[in-house]
């Protein structure tokens, strides 16, 4: 036999091995269990990785936000997160489960109190993961007790094992949601500059544009109609500005003082142009 020959079968040996051992392989892989982690995802909409979110720790430990002060008379509401899992899709509904991790120092929510409770019948007929589906949505659902008129209230959500899913990656297993029913200034207020079209922010002057508008004025809120309407917050500055000036008048005519803040500054829509360096 010759060098060339020899070479040819030492090439197909090693195919065989190689196809063997794959088909071990996929064989094994096929029974792996599947592992649920949240999603983190960056401004392009990729998701993070594990690597990623592990030198950025801040990512993990930031709340999303909700204020039912934002969102009329609701007593209770949704929140979504984003999860997916690894492991091969299947034809037929699975089950998971949560657990409620407390937060050191913080005002926790209360189960049944605050939210609904991840044993109670009607938060577990919602946490499933559909047949078909790897990517897909956590519900969580918060209630509007009294107390959250006076508190910010913390509740920091993992995933709990069950004969469905194990725990995945260690960075990807919590979030934290925070939520109130009192005025808070919106945390995209500052990231859209609407000093520049509504004036510095107060509590008040929220209140006021609630009022007046009729509209949520949630973060979601915001974010939508300055990225896809800003033309309308320019329309509502506008209103906003000749509704003041009406009731302000109508205030003096009854000899009461013109709006102001609790600080007693005045409130005013006019642009708040940021200090000179």
């Amino acid at each position: 036999m010759n060098i060339k020959n020899i070479t040819y079968l030492v090439a197909a040996v090693a195919f065989a091995c190689c196809v063997q051992s794959c088909e071990k392989e996929l064989e094994s892989y096929s029974h792996q269990e599947s592992y649920l982690n949240f999603r983190f995802q960056k401004s392009n909409g990729d998701d993070m990785l594990n690597s990623e979110l592990a030198s950025s720790n801040s990512v993990v430990n930031t709340p999303v936000q909700y204020n039912f002060k934002t969102h009329g008379t609701i007593q209770q509401d949704t929140i979504w997160l984003q999860a997916k899992y690894i492991g091969f899709v299947t034809d037929y509904d699975r089950e998971y489960t949560l657990e409620q991790i407390e937060v050191s120092g913080a005002d926790n929510a209360v189960p049944g109190v605050d939210y609904v409770a991840f044993d109670n019948p009607e938060a577990q007929r919602v946490m499933v993961v559909k047949a078909g589906e790897s990517n897909f949505l956590v519900p969580v659902i918060l209630l509007r007790s009294s107390g959250l008129q006076k508190k910010d209230a913390i509740l920091k959500v993992r995933f709990k094992e069950n004969k469905n899913f194990k725990n995945g990656f260690s960075n990807m297993q919590t979030r934290i949601i925070s939520f109130t029913d009192r005025l808070t200034k919106p945390a995209v207020w500052d990231e859209y500059n609407l000093d520049l079209l509504f004036g510095s922010y107060g509590d008040v002057k929220f209140q006021l544009m609630l009022d007046w508008s009729g509209l949520s004025w949630s973060d979601e809120f915001i974010s939508e109609m300055y990225t896809t309407d800003k033309a309308y917050f320019d329309y509502l500055s506008a209103l906003f500005k000749k509704r003041l000036a009406q009731e302000n008048a109508e205030r003096q005519s009854r000899g009461e003082d013109v709006w102001r803040e609790a600080d007693g500054t005045a409130i005013s829509f006019s642009p708040a142009l940021p200090p000179r360096p």
